[in-house]
């Protein structure tokens, strides 16, 4: 298996993203693409998730021979590269006021969430080396066009992104686990939130955890009757804050001058 860090291989890897690896040759023009190798493997990791994904059952679904995929991809590490930059696809356009960073930055956030909840298995793609093919940096980009805006510059406007992909990516897992568990206990979201809740009372000490037994003396855990993408609030919170933050911080700079 080649290391995608290797100097040969991150080359291989980049021309296989943003050219479709493509080489002149001679004989009759391949049968297969690249885009059709690629869609295969989402709509079979989609369905059945990443453990199942498999050159062979790939090129099963295609009907081919498993020897046959090895002429556009190398194998199943660069063939989920290839996947998640498809997966990804394009941002979708910005359509308020571009003027208001904020509400751009939102929409972002929202539509990552909504890509990781339509593809979890992105959650669980290793990867590498950074984003390097066209659909991904076209979601870094549109994160860093609002943060330029609000003032931040350089590594201060890359951090920021950092941040704000790593949360929806963590709220992401959580949100799909927490799907995962309660489908294989065969509970409903208001039934396991009416479980938790009453495992708390049931056990928590109010000496040893004083905090959390105000909080659910105050009924925070009882069952809201949002749906299972509920916890899409808890990560809009913090969202908030973080955008506040930026504001703040931005504002301070200024106010010091250069």
């Amino acid at each position: 298996m080649a290391d995608a860090n290797d100097p040969r291989a991150r080359l291989e890897l980049l021309e296989l993203l943003w050219r479709g690896g493509q080489r002149p040759s001679r004989g009759p023009k391949p049968k297969l693409t690249l885009d059709q190798i690629a869609q295969a493997a989402i709509s079979l990791a989609d369905a059945e998730g990443l453990d199942a994904l498999s050159m062979q059952r790939v090129a099963t679904e295609l009907g081919y021979t498993t020897m046959s995929l090895y002429r556009y991809v190398s194998g199943k590490d660069q063939l989920v590269e290839l996947m998640t930059d498809k997966a990804a696809g394009d941002p979708p356009p910005y359509t308020g006021d571009p003027a208001d960073w904020r509400a751009e930055l939102e929409a972002w956030v929202h539509a990552l969430w909504e890509l990781y909840l339509r593809h979890p298995w992105t959650l669980r793609a290793q990867l590498s080396t950074p984003p390097a093919g066209p659909h991904q940096l076209a979601w870094f980009e549109a994160a860093l066009r609002p943060l330029t805006r609000a003032g931040l510059t350089g590594g201060d406007a890359i951090s920021a992104t950092l941040l704000l992909l790593a949360a929806v990516r963590q709220f992401a897992g959580f949100a799909v686990d927490m799907t995962a568990g309660r489908a294989r206990a065969g509970l409903t979201t208001e039934e396991s939130e009416a479980g938790y809740d009453a495992a708390l009372r049931e056990f928590v000490d109010p000496d040893r955890y004083p905090a959390l037994t105000a909080l659910i003396g105050d009924g925070v855990f009882q069952p809201t009757g949002l749906p299972d993408s509920g916890i899409g609030l808890d990560l809009d919170f913090g969202v908030h804050r973080v955008l506040d933050g930026i504001e703040s911080y931005v504002r301070a700079r200024r106010e010091q001058g250069p």
